[in-house]
């Protein structure tokens, strides 16, 4: 029940609000009464009560000092002032302060009772979202490690619509990244890993994450993100006096992998970032993991690797034409040009050839890279398209090996160039069948709105791609534009309506979205060889 305070220096007025009232069809009950503001104000303290009827004007305490107490004692009390006449300027300035709402003196028992039935109608509102906010603050708690790590994963994969407040979401999810670097820990999965079932590899995966934070954590502030089922990444936060911290996390690192082969008899190779600055940096340091883990071939299974120790290695493609070469191939891949393809495979092999690069170990690591890179944008293609027919298997491991064995460039060319042939074929009958889809919906949208005044944007926005990429679609499909599809589609329709003598030619013009019939006719000449009244005559 919700209790209810009566204030008023007039005890008949108290008692008579106190039992003409029928209390208990409100839900409420009189908690207690006082004649002035001091002892309301006292007693409003003790029982907290959630409606107070009192009069303005009173000895000791006015009401609107009153009101500006219980206000900041009991946001949520509804306040009713009883009044007489002449202070309707009092009223207004009570109501600015907080009062919920006013009566009268000598007050009227109904006009009471609909104060005091809004005055509950609102409390349990109020409750009832107050309920459903706390219901809400435990789910999120409930759910604050999935949502903690959801928000990692948005910062590790530089998700383009990540958005709001990034540094409020941290505070939020109690996560604190200054000055960091990043270790990228990656498990060697040899034929025991591979025979494991998805529970084990994440037990495996578990103890890997444990052992990571009971040699780091004395020395860091760490947090973990598991990539897959065996990989994970860990956020080391560098305390403001370090040291010699990169020192002391090479050391921590060979303990690592010392504790995990002797533990779960598995090979760690990790790959350490430069250091950044803040959750801004956590996407370019988790690329520079990746590249340095793209070196594994020749740190070898077990290493650590620095991204600063990269250009130490020998690098292929800082020949420019090279990588000129290289970035055209991989555009052509993308958009699945297999013809385009085939000529940048071709104008590789000739590139390596004009610049005399002959010593195989020296460009195994380049290839290696180059098929990481086109697996990377099959696996993107495949993520969308759920079409995967009779798909060849792309093992990325077996084409490592292929090349680790190869003794000739021509042979590792060789097998790269099939590689990459069989993911832009892949690419081109995905494009194929988008294009199809895009092509039939489009159309079939014009068949239905043929009568509007129909637009490229309008039909780009119903099939969500660009107004250009629509018209190059036409143009490519169907050896036509738009308008001219569109002019077809309502000459069509314009012919079976000529067969109904009932329509002038100008409302026919009209129903197919034509508004001027002297435009109509000629377009239908053009069409057809005849004008409309012509065409009509030879039905």
């Amino acid at each position: 029940m919700f209790k209810v305070m009566i204030i008023d220096d007039e005890p008949m007025i108290r008692k008579g609000i106190r039992t003409m009232v029928n209390w208990k069809e409100h839900d409420c009950e009189v908690a207690d009464e006082a004649s002035d503001g001091v002892e309301g104000i006292e007693k409003i303290k003790a029982c907290l009560p959630d409606i107070i009827i009192t009069d303005i004007r009173m000895p000791e305490m006015d009401g609107l000092t009153m009101i500006r107490e219980v206000k900041a004692l009991i946001p949520h009390s509804k306040i009713i002032i009883l009044t007489g006449f002449r202070d309707f300027d009092y009223v207004y300035e009570a109501i600015q302060v907080g009062a919920f709402g006013f009566t009268l003196k000598p007050s009227k028992i109904s006009e009471l009772d609909a104060l005091i039935s809004r005055a509950v109608t609102e409390l349990r509102f109020s409750l009832k979202r107050e309920e459903e906010i706390q219901k809400l603050r435990l789910l999120l708690e409930k759910h604050m490690p999935i949502l903690r790590e959801k928000l990692l994963y948005e910062l590790l994969y530089g998700y383009k619509d990540i958005n709001g407040d990034i540094e409020g979401r941290m505070k939020l999810f109690n996560l604190e990244i200054n000055h960091f670097l990043m270790l990228m820990v990656v498990c060697e999965t040899g034929e025991e890993l591979n025979r494991m079932n998805a529970y084990d590899r994440h037990v495996y995966q578990f103890g890997v994450i444990k052992s990571v934070e009971e040699i780091f954590g004395p020395s860091f502030k760490l947090l973990s993100i598991p990539c897959n089922d065996m990989d994970s990444v860990f956020i080391l936060n560098i305390p403001e006096n370090p040291g010699d911290f990169m020192t002391l996390i090479n050391e921590k690192c060979l303990q690592l992998q010392e504790m995990v082969s002797q533990c779960f008899n598995m090979v760690l190779t990790i790959a350490i970032s430069s250091d950044g600055d803040s959750s801004a940096d956590i996407h370019n340091k988790f690329n520079e993991c990746l590249q340095a883990l793209s070196y594994k071939h020749y740190a070898g299974s077990g290493s650590v690797i620095h991204f600063a120790d990269l250009n130490s290695f020998f690098h292929c493609n800082d020949n420019p034409d090279i990588r000129i070469v290289q970035d055209k191939l991989l555009e052509q891949i993308k958009s699945g040009n297999e013809e385009g393809t085939r000529a940048a495979l071709k104008e590789l092999s000739e590139c390596f050839e004009r610049h005399a690069i002959r010593e195989p170990e020296s460009v195994k690591g380049y290839f290696k890279s180059l098929l990481n890179e086109i697996n990377t944008i099959r696996l993107s293609v495949m993520a969308v398209d759920s079409d995967r027919g009779e798909e060849t298997p792309y093992n990325l491991e077996g084409l490592y090996r292929i090349i680790d064995t190869a003794d000739e460039i021509s042979s590792m060319i060789e097998i790269f160039s099939e590689a990459a042939q069989r993911v832009t074929s892949r690419i081109n009958r995905y494009n194929t069948r988008s294009i199809n889809q895009i092509i039939k919906k489009a159309m079939a949208y014009i068949q239905e709105h043929y009568q509007e005044q129909l637009t490229l944007n309008d039909i780009a926005s119903h099939v969500y791609v660009s107004p250009s990429y629509v018209s190059r679609m036409f143009s490519r499909e169907l050896n036509k534009n738009f308008v001219e599809y569109i002019n077809e589609v309502r000459i069509e329709k314009a012919k079976e309506l000529l067969r109904d003598v009932r329509y002038k030619t100008y409302e026919i013009a009209d129903r197919v979205g034509i508004q001027d019939a002297r435009y109509f006719s000629r377009l239908f000449k053009k069409h057809t060889g005849m004008t409309p009244t012509e065409y009509r005559d030879s039905l």
